[in-house]
């Protein structure tokens, strides 16, 4: 037990004397709102539908490449999946058909900051018009992998170079 108090004694330490992470905050601002931000099929969603979670999880793990003591926040003001539902295609409901014309799109909101200033801020839409000519592979469990893609391509062009302070 006295090693255990010990141990959390010196991580509070660290975290007192600036070892703190990146912070990363993302919000949904009016998300039943949003054009096309379903997996499953075309209704309205919540903060808690399981592609906005997703956004969530890979603008955290963008994040983690930031020094610490950083702090990101993003508000998402839409999301406009890759693909379309088909509702004609009564046999597949859920089938999200990817085209040239459906590229993904999320806009957005953000402020970076550190050292007690703000480094960045803006608010864009971010796209990949390109995102079905582009190599690589997806693999068959990403849930959202061309949003990622292009979320990674926004990250390191408008948030890294800033934020690592190079």
């Amino acid at each position: 037990m006295r090693m255990l108090r010990s141990l959390a004694l010196g991580g509070a330490a660290l975290l007192a004397a600036g070892g703190a992470r990146a912070e990363v905050t993302v919000s949904f601002l009016e998300p039943g709102r949003y054009t096309d931000a379903n997996l499953a099929t075309d209704r309205p969603v919540g903060a808690d539908a399981p592609a906005l979670q997703a956004l969530r999880r890979q603008f955290e793990r963008l994040g983690r490449r930031l020094p610490p003591g950083r702090s990101l926040r993003i508000e998402i003001l839409d999301v406009d999946l890759a693909g379309r539902f088909e509702p004609w295609r009564v046999q597949a409901p859920n089938l999200r058909v990817m085209t040239g014309a459906t590229w993904p799109r999320l806009r957005l909101r953000y402020v970076l900051e550190g050292e007690g200033r703000v480094l960045a801020r803006g608010e864009e839409d971010v796209t990949d018009r390109t995102y079905l000519d582009r190599g690589g592979s997806i693999r068959s469990g990403d849930r959202l992998p061309y949003e990622e893609r292009m979320l990674e391509d926004w990250f390191a062009w408008r948030i890294a170079r800033v934020g690592s302070g190079t």
